[in-house]
């Protein structure tokens, strides 16, 4: 029979107990006294070495500690000493928030790790937007992860008022960019406040760093009435980088207003809509008819050129004979499609693209897979071929990045590929590029700030999974994915937002959903509904 864990527990608590008392009164069994500022505590050095890894340092190697009674203990005054003590021999200590930070510090000297952690648990309790920077910069000292990550969250959840402390004014640089970078989206106007109050807390020292501290900042996001402080902020207007900052961000802004004000999506066929054209304005939700197609068309190819919109190949429907007809809208006239010549083969869900004054058309199939290629100059009025892709491609996507013509996955009548290829119009040649992550067919596919994004699609499954290309460094990365599968849906790009229209979903019914990604918030939202259902349409932005 043993002593059960209590019983265990009460027998360690009476030696305790017992060694407390002796060293506050007979002091029978003490060996070594601890004085601080000229008063004396009695201890037992076995004790001390037991609790506190510095006093066991202390005793245990040959310093001159080790031999002397009497311990002189410079950087912990008697009352905090006692405090010490009292939890080494008790494992009691009264913590509160006015002397938290010093039996922290103590415990730090002392290297006791049971009253660092308690008191790491009972900062972890008080931490407000008071005291969270002042508790910040002791849980970096001190290594406390769990406060640090507290007292982050307390300042991004209370940026405003935190800017505002005296506290704030203290910080070095380093911490002022880190505060920046966790910062909620919608806090851009605060933390510029707080830059320049920080800034002008210390001038001659500080006026240098603003320069970058305020290139961290999104002036997009500010309203209006905002950005004129900011314009007459003469930390700003001192400095022509700030001023050309500010006034290439208004510009940029102003565009994407100006693009986003009469942004209208003309989505042309499709299953079920096949002579129908109909206008969306992406910000009204509203909707208008245009003269319709002269022929139905679903898997049809669009580019607009100037005022015009040009359409070519498709069929009657998915089932269906591919056409090689084409035809032309004026949207200054707006009275009908007029028809064009003929391409040179019948082709249906292929890719197109305006490079100069030419439109590519690429691939597709008729009865066949096609890799052949041509394109159609618009001011002779002529369809001509151009040399053949590398693979055959059907339902892949097209598009023109930095005058080069791209073809991304697609589908060869066998596999659904990931390879893509590029087209240099000037030499007649295509290449390979690096192939996507995930294959797939019947993708929507953009270009948005020079890089290249493959959305959606079929790899024996429906895709929700969106990737984006870099062709600087020849590489595909994933993005945020759509909110649902879809297949064989259409895309473009409105106000520095890529916009996808309808698709097939998993459950093989037709989306009439059109979500909206934006790159700044790597984020996909539903923008609005169209009135029907889109499959296999075309689109472009008029």
């Amino acid at each position: 029979m043993r002593p059960t864990p209590k019983e265990r527990s009460l027998h360690k608590e009476k030696i305790m107990d017992y060694l407390n008392f002796d060293r506050k009164g007979p002091k029978r069994h003490c060996n070594k006294t601890l004085t601080s500022d000229g008063k004396n505590f009695s201890v037992h050095d076995c004790i001390l070495g037991a609790a506190s890894d510095y006093f066991k340092t202390m005793f245990s190697v040959e310093m001159k500690e080790k031999y002397d009674e009497v311990v002189c203990v410079k950087n912990v005054p008697p009352k905090r000493l006692e405090n010490v003590l009292e939890f080494i021999y008790s494992g009691d200590i009264d913590v509160t928030e006015e002397n938290m930070l010093e039996v922290l510090e103590d415990s730090e000297y002392t290297q006791i790790e049971g009253l660092k952690s308690f008191c790491n648990q009972f900062i972890l309790q008080v931490v407000n937007a008071d005291n969270c920077l002042k508790l910040r910069a002791y849980a970096k000292r001190y290594n406390l992860d769990d406060v640090l990550d507290k007292t982050d969250q307390s300042i991004k959840e209370n940026l405003a008022s935190v800017m505002k402390h005296k506290d704030f004014m203290q910080l070095e640089v380093d911490d002022m960019t880190i505060i920046i970078k966790q910062r909620n989206k919608d806090q851009e106007e605060a933390v510029f406040t707080g830059i320049v109050q920080w800034v002008n807390y210390n001038p001659s020292q500080r006026e240098e760093l603003f320069v970058n501290l305020f290139s961290q900042i999104d002036i997009s996001s500010m309203s209006s009435g905002f950005l004129a402080k900011v314009a007459y902020e003469n930390l700003v207007r001192s400095n022509l980088v700030c001023s050309n900052m500010l006034v290439d961000n208004l510009i940029k802004s102003f565009r994407q207003l100006t693009a986003e004000t009469g942004a209208e999506l003309l989505v042309i066929g499709g299953e079920g809509s096949e002579k129908d054209c109909v206008v969306y304005n992406v910000n009204t939700k509203e909707l208008k008819y245009l003269p319709e197609l002269s022929t139905k068309r679903v898997g049809a190819t669009s580019v607009k050129v100037g005022r015009k919109v040009y359409v070519a190949g498709g069929a009657e429907n998915s089932d269906a004979v591919a056409y090689n007809t084409c035809e032309m809208f004026d949207l200054n006239e707006q009275t009908k499609w007029n028809s064009l010549p003929c391409m040179g083969e019948c082709r249906e869900f292929c890719g197109s693209g305006l490079i100069g004054d030419c439109i590519y058309v690429t691939g597709g199939q008729n009865t066949l897979m096609l890799s052949s290629c041509e394109k159609f100059d618009f001011h002779n009025n002529k369809w001509t071929k151009i040399n053949n892709m590398l693979n055959l491609r059907a339902f892949h996507g097209t598009v023109v990045c930095n005058d080069s013509l791209y073809c991304i996955g697609g589908f060869d009548g066998t596999i659904h590929s990931a390879s893509c290829e590029r087209y240099d119009a000037r030499s007649d040649v295509w290449n390979e590029i690096a192939p996507l992550n995930q294959a797939r067919s019947g993708l929507a596919c953009v270009v948005l700030d020079g890089n290249i994004y493959a959305i959606g699609g079929l790899d024996n499954k429906y895709l929700s999974t969106v990737e984006c290309y870099e062709p600087r460094a020849d590489k595909w990365r994933f993005v945020a994915s759509l909110s649902k599968e879809l297949n064989r849906s259409f895309s473009c790009v409105v106000g520095n937002k890529i916009y996808v229209v309808g698709g097939e979903m998993n459950d093989e019914s037709i989306s009439k959903s059109v979500e909206v990604y934006d790159p700044t918030s790597d984020e996909w939202t539903t923008a609005f509904e169209l009135q029907n259902p889109a499959l296999d349409a075309t689109v472009v932005v008029i």
